[in-house]
């Protein structure tokens, strides 16, 4: 399957695509939808319902199967942190433009590192330091110029930024043993119940017009999480990485199309070294990966080796 690429491009514009139309309506329709709370809910269960039959296609021995994990804890604290990007960065686009909150929200693959160091205490590649550094000065670029982006609301994106960081870390260790399908299952059941004790305080009569959008917000939700997962089954991390920050690009035309507001010349410079530096880091990180899997494919053949040369004794 990993011979696909073409069809892991695809699936990866596609979800970014999901992902930007989903922040956007959440920005766009803020005046009419319920307290967010109420919103990122509804979104969940949305999401849960439409993998119900996914998980039960092959009947329920099948999707016992599927779901089989021994990491509870990891799929809440998962659940959590992505929750916490829904949170984040619902609340900041309210403040200021889509561009400039979609775009400090796909600062996470720069704070990894750093993330990865300092509750993990995993060495950061020196080989980062170079895209680290490019990535953060499109930040700057874009905090500084316009006054509007300098505010609170900017750093709920960058905190939305940090969720994702531990998220992506999250999923990893998730992913060396259970399924896709069981991280993604897990997630949205996990999301919808602690969500939904959220919500219960802020819960308000809803209109046939709030309960359509947050229809379309769940759908969408589970539309980017659905085809980013199903994009790695026919590309690799890398390329699925690099091809979601069109996302940004998405928003830019979103933005210009709805509220006829096009970000200036030094957001686009600031948008390009985010871009650049993010991609940058996914490779290095791959690179990374690629080489301890091969590193750790030479030792295995040479135990091997060894083992099969020592003489047999009785």
């Amino acid at each position: 399957m990993k011979n696909n690429i073409f069809l892991g491009v695809i699936l990866s514009l596609l979800g970014a695509l999901f992902y930007s139309l989903q922040t956007s309506i959440v920005k766009g329709q803020a005046m009419v939808l319920p307290p967010l709370p109420v919103v990122i809910f509804m979104q969940s269960m949305v999401a849960l319902v439409l993998m119900l039959p996914l998980i039960l296609k092959g009947g329920v021995a099948k999707a016992r199967q599927k779901l089989a994990t021994n990491k509870l804890g990891l799929h809440i604290l998962r659940a959590v942190f992505s929750l916490g990007i829904s949170f984040l960065l619902f609340y900041s686009v309210q403040y200021i433009p889509l561009v400039n909150g979609m775009l400090l929200a796909n600062t996470a693959p720069l704070i990894v590192p750093f993330i990865g160091y300092f509750i993990w205490s995993q060495k950061i590649n020196h080989n980062l330091w170079v895209p680290i550094l490019v990535g953060f000065a499109g930040v700057m670029i874009v905090l500084h110029p316009d006054a509007r982006i300098f505010n609170p609301a900017s750093f709920l994106a960058i905190g939305a930024a940090v969720c994702l960081s531990l998220s992506m870390l999250v999923v990893r260790q998730l992913s060396a043993t259970d399924s896709s399908e069981a991280i993604t299952f897990y997630f949205f059941l996990f999301s919808t119940l602690i969500s939904g004790a959220i919500a219960i305080r802020f819960w308000v009569p809803l209109t046939a017009h709030m309960l359509d959008v947050m229809t379309i917000i769940g759908v969408l939700y589970f539309l980017t999480q659905y085809t980013m997962a199903y994009a790695l089954r026919f590309s690799n991390a890398q390329l699925v990485g690099a091809l979601f920050y069109a996302n940004i690009i998405y928003a830019a035309i979103i933005s210009q199309v709805v509220w006829h507001i096009l970000p200036t010349m030094l957001t686009f410079a600031g948008m390009l070294l985010v871009i650049v530096g993010g991609i940058l880091c996914i490779r290095v990180e791959q690179q990374n990966k690629q080489r301890s899997a091969q590193l750790i494919a030479v030792e295995s053949n040479d135990d091997s080796k060894r083992a099969k040369s020592k003489p047999c004794t009785v």
